[in-house]
């Protein structure tokens, strides 16, 4: 299949979706723009073949003869799958889900997952794609020069116009004087008042241009979805349509760039401005995980460490749960609420599952970027109540 926006209620769908004997979840970075993916063996083949090693390893070890069986024709039929793709399919990364009834979703994403995974389980393994909608959500770019004011659109890195997506400034009739004032003093008397006139009128229908898109962005934002706006605008005029945004659209502006992209395609500008969107997302996520240390220990609505924010998540009092993914949240010696228990290396999936069914946003933090998080086990949680 094509390129593909994941959206939450997909998610909900597979993270509700009823255990099986097997499920094979193949997660695998295939960007090619890796330094790892570069040569005739790509880091992301190896990453799988060694994956359906280990799962595979696993199965027959264990006593579920029909599991193990399903799994061998499934693993040569994942092996040919992915051999055959060709590279649009594989994009910058591809999910497929399976199991040995026939059901079967691909995935070909654009936004990089954040590494390759195999596992072998009762239910899809559905945190990888969490992530990618958290780090995907929909974004608005206003893109402003002198003369226009453009929107596009990203999604998990795919770009799109939106319609009436362009306003540009308007000057009439008017065009700037031009000729040789051929040597009479009246005549450049002339040029020069015309000239100067000119310009007022190209700066105030400028600033009109300016407050006109700015409000008219603001009420189409509910419509559009976008829920951070990124602005890249020329330095000479950045600040001049700063001051026409609106509060409603100046509140969501995670980051801002000094670049002429206004005249870019749209896959162009989305892989400018991703390297901004990706670090603003991550400064957002450590100021998540620092508000939820915050409230829990002033006796708010927020749990830190896997017992409280496990019990909270089977009552459906999470709004936002941050976890580690490849942190271990095995709670050896601890009750582990039903809804949650099962391979102590799942448990954090068996988290993000209760988590997208009742509706809570979900954010991954690695330990690496959050040692905050590592101090609190790895898991946390904003509460509705």
């Amino acid at each position: 299949m094509g390129r593909v926006v994941i959206t939450h209620e997909a998610l909900r769908g597979l993270a509700t979706a009823e255990a099986r004997r097997l499920v094979i979840s193949v997660h695998a970075r295939t960007d090619p723009r890796d330094p790892a993916n570069i040569g005739t063996s790509p880091g992301w083949l190896i990453a799988l073949r060694n994956g359906l090693s280990a799962a595979g390893k696993r199965l027959e070890a264990g006593d579920d003869r029909e599991a193990r069986l399903a799994f061998r024709t499934l693993r040569r039929r994942i092996e040919q799958g992915f051999t055959d793709l060709s590279p649009i399919g594989r994009a910058r990364s591809v999910t497929w889900i399976l199991d040995p009834d026939g059901d079967s979703q691909r995935y070909s994403l654009q936004l990089p997952l954040r590494g390759d995974k195999v596992v072998a389980d009762t239910k899809p393994y559905i945190s990888p794609l969490v992530d990618v909608a958290d780090r995907g959500a929909r974004t608005g770019v206003i893109l402003v020069s002198g003369e226009l004011v453009r929107l596009v659109q990203i999604e998990q890195a795919e770009a799109s116009e939106p319609p009436d997506s362009t306003y540009e400034l308007s000057l009439g009739d008017w065009r700037p004087f031009g000729g040789s004032a051929g040597g009479s003093p009246a005549r450049g008397l002339q040029s020069t008042a015309h000239e100067e006139r000119y310009r007022a009128r190209v700066e105030a229908q400028r600033d009109q241009l300016f407050e006109t898109a700015a409000r008219q962005t603001g009420k189409r934002l509910e419509a559009l979805g976008w829920e951070r706006i990124v602005l890249v605008s020329e330095t000479q005029v950045v600040s001049r349509f700063r001051e026409a945004l609106p509060p409603e659209v100046a509140e969501r502006v995670i980051a801002e760039s000094d670049s002429n992209l206004a005249g870019e395609e749209p896959a162009a500008i989305a892989d400018a401005i991703e390297p901004l969107i990706e670090e603003a997302w991550q400064t957002r996520s450590n100021a998540l995980v620092e508000l939820a240390r915050d409230r829990a220990r002033a006796g708010g609505p927020a749990t830190i460490g896997a017992q409280e924010t496990f019990g909270a998540l089977t009552e459906g009092r999470v709004e936002h749960l941050i976890l580690d993914p490849d942190r271990d949240l095995s709670t050896t010696g601890s009750i582990v609420p039903p809804l949650i228990e099962g391979r102590s290396e799942l448990l954090g999936e068996r988290a993000v599952e209760a988590a997208i069914a009742t509706s809570a946003q979900v954010t991954a933090v690695s330990a690496v970027t959050s040692p905050v998080l590592a101090e609190l086990g790895g898991i946390a949680a904003l509460l509705r109540y």
